[in-house]
């Protein structure tokens, strides 16, 4: 885990050894001075907790698997943004960004702004926020 603080920004980053995989967010001078914590999950999954003045943001910051990926590494990286989702303070606004490796189809929830056919990761990421606010 590491945290570069520069005078403009702060780079929070979390990434294995051999850099195939990693999460970072980079927070200017103004949100740096309002970080009230981040939490490092795994080389996937990242959050950072900030304080403005109309209440505490959460980001998650994620890299899922690509559709070469097994099964198994797909579940288990959704299973862990699920349950990183979940214990975030209900009061929260949750930011979830990073790169999901997904397509999504022209019929999806963010509209004619989705390009193409739908693969697995697509469906993956279509599907969960739906089943996961749910529990919240």
């Amino acid at each position: 885990m590491e945290v570069q603080p520069h005078p403009v920004s702060t780079v929070i980053y979390r990434g294995g050894y051999e850099h195939k995989y990693g999460v970072a967010v980079i927070l200017y001078k103004l949100l740096s001075m309002a970080l009230m914590g981040y939490n490092p999950i795994n080389e996937r999954l990242l959050t950072v907790r900030i304080a403005t003045k109309t209440g505490n943001r959460t980001i998650i910051q994620a890299y899922a698997p690509t559709n070469q990926a097994t099964d198994q590494d797909k579940s288990a990286v959704y299973e862990c943004l699920e349950q990183v989702y979940l214990q975030v303070p209900w009061r929260d606004i949750v930011i979830i960004g990073g790169d999901m490796n997904a397509k999504i189809w022209e019929g999806s929830p963010i509209g004619r702004h989705a390009l193409g056919t739908m693969n697995v990761n697509g469906a993956g990421q279509v599907n969960w926020p739906r089943l996961s606010c749910d529990k919240r």
